[in-house]
């Protein structure tokens, strides 16, 4: 079912509800509505599970992303991974008027990608950035974050769950 055609029905509901005096329960409108939420990730996380395991943990990202979908099986949660930067600005500015919301994770071209921060400004569809290990406290390089300005949010730190945390934050 379509964000768009979800959202009709939506509406349809809310009106009958109120129209009839009755109240709508929350937690009836938060399973009706599946927000469609993608993933972007940048360079070198198609490794997870195989680098810098110290770093990034032992997991994968495809069974990771596994079990959240299972997860949050009433939302729509689709991934896409590209090591080139032009691919990922071309994902944002074709999910980014489309999608309920973008987790993005532009991995080194968080530090360099002023086309990255730009296609994020220019959308409508919020991103909250995330990142797998604490930028802070790692190299110097790693502290500025060209997407920050033009995010929701940032989540630094909590590895894989970084994501999770994001996907939440949408769902609240």
């Amino acid at each position: 079912m379509s964000s768009k055609f979800q959202q009709v029905i939506l509406s349809e509901i809310f009106s009958w509800f109120f129209k009839s005096g009755s109240n709508v329960p929350a937690f009836f409108i938060l399973y009706l509505y599946c927000m469609k939420i993608i993933i972007i990730n940048g360079p070198n996380l198609n490794l997870l599970g195989k680098r810098e395991n110290d770093i990034y943990g032992n997991e994968s990202f495809s069974d990771f992303l596994e079990k959240l979908q299972k997860k949050y099986a009433n939302q729509e949660i689709s991934y896409f991974q590209s090591n080139i930067e032009g691919e990922i600005i071309d994902k944002i500015q074709e999910v980014g008027y489309k999608y309920d919301g973008i987790i993005l994770n532009a991995a080194a071209y968080t530090h360099t990608s002023i086309g990255i921060a730009d296609a994020v400004r220019a959308i409508k569809t919020p991103v909250v950035e995330v990142h797998i290990s604490n930028t802070f406290s790692r190299e110097d390089f790693r502290h500025k974050s060209y997407i920050s300005p033009n995010a929701k949010g940032v989540i630094v730190g909590f590895g894989l769950q970084s994501y999770e945390l994001a996907l939440q934050s949408f769902l609240t």
